[in-house]
């Protein structure tokens, strides 16, 4: 059975709980007999997805505008998805092997675009999770779950399967 890795934005996009395309992906895993066993995260994921909130609810106060409720509802919504993993070894750590792909990766310009077409640099923390999935667990890479990006064909032996493609065909198959 394949093994799945979920990107941070796809962890932070499940945790806001608005059925956006991560979120639909996650409920019909089941009927495409993925197994709770076969969805893992990086090592990183918990890490960038708290700080990542932490943030949106600092500037949240900081500007006074923005739901602080439904900030405060995605990082409890966060931390119980994350704290899931953290049974049946489903959180991968950095080994040797992932770490030798991370520090060739530091040294690649990797650039994503947004959903704007807006393009950005991959940070390091996500460099970590690509490693993770091109490299894997017992020499069986990941396939990671993330939005699809040109960019991804610079890391060998990633396997990405994008959510928001998989919620375009639930809504083609309407």
């Amino acid at each position: 059975m394949a093994a799945y890795l979920l990107g941070s934005q796809a962890v932070l996009d499940i945790a806001k709980n608005l059925n956006l395309p991560a979120e639909k992906w996650l409920r019909a895993a089941g009927e495409r007999r993925i197994i709770e066993d076969d969805l893992c995260i990086s090592s990183v994921v918990p890490m960038t997805v708290m700080h990542t909130i932490d943030s949106w609810i600092h500037e949240a106060r900081r500007q006074r505008s923005g739901s602080l409720a439904a900030l405060g509802a995605m990082k409890r919504n966060a931390e119980r998805f994350l704290g899931a993993f953290m049974q049946n070894d489903r959180i991968i750590p950095m080994d040797h092997k992932i770490a030798e792909r991370w520090g060739d990766l530091l040294d690649m310009d990797i650039v994503y675009a947004d959903e704007d077409g807006a393009t950005y640099g991959v940070g390091s923390a996500e460099k970590v999770e690509l490693a993770t999935a091109s490299v894997g667990r017992d020499g069986r890479p990941f396939i990671y779950v993330d939005r699809l990006q040109a960019a991804h064909t610079l890391v060998p032996n990633l396997v990405v399967e994008c959510p928001f493609e998989f919620a375009a065909s639930l809504e083609a198959d309407k």
